[in-house]
């Protein structure tokens, strides 16, 4: 029998989460340590080990969560879409428009370089990804511009995450625009 873990369950995975990100922001990824997270979150090691049992489990913990934020974003966006054809499309530009958030970028940048020490830490995010490129494929819209727009829309956002020229301002208003009206046309 599955059991359903308690909001208070939840809410200290939660902290935890955020405190490990915390760590990372100030610290670095290489000084993610169950101990400084633990520390970092007010709670004994064995506290943090009750929740999550490896480090590698709370880096997989964290991309999970990155995960549920970008559908959350891709929902909220959804509520408010019309027409309904190209919608998901719509709600993916509108997630990821204004990029990643510049307080999160270390944290961001770092995640991407534990990954680079254990593939296995990105494997919550591509299993999103595989979903939402079946959505956007079958988004009422020709398969082939969806996915030109995931693409572009995905590489303005890791450009501007490496620190890579990218476009701003009124061109970078008119290449959203662009991706959005692409999502209509036809």
């Amino acid at each position: 029998m599955a059991t359903v873990e308690s909001d208070a369950t939840i809410g200290v995975q939660d902290r935890v989460l955020s405190a490990a990100e915390q760590v990372v922001i100030r610290d670095g990824v290489a000084n993610l340590t169950l101990e400084a997270v633990a520390r970092e979150a007010g709670m004994s090691k064995g506290g943090l080990l009750y929740h999550f049992r490896s480090k590698s489990e709370l880096i997989i913990a964290i991309v999970d969560r990155l995960g549920k934020r970008c559908e959350s974003e891709h929902a909220k966006s959804l509520s408010e879409a019309q027409p309904p054809k190209g919608a998901f499309t719509r709600a993916y530009i509108a997630a990821r428009a204004s990029g990643p958030d510049p307080q999160k970028r270390p944290f961001l940048t770092a995640l991407l370089a534990a990954a680079g020490t254990n593939q296995d830490y990105l494997e919550p995010i591509r299993e999103r990804a595989r979903k939402w490129q079946s959505m956007l494929e079958s988004d009422g819209i020709d398969p082939a511009t969806a996915t030109v727009i995931r693409l572009a829309i995905d590489g303005l956002c890791l450009c501007s995450l490496f620190g890579l020229p990218v476009p701003d301002g009124d061109l970078r208003q008119d290449v959203i625009q662009k991706l959005i009206d692409m999502t209509k046309e036809g």
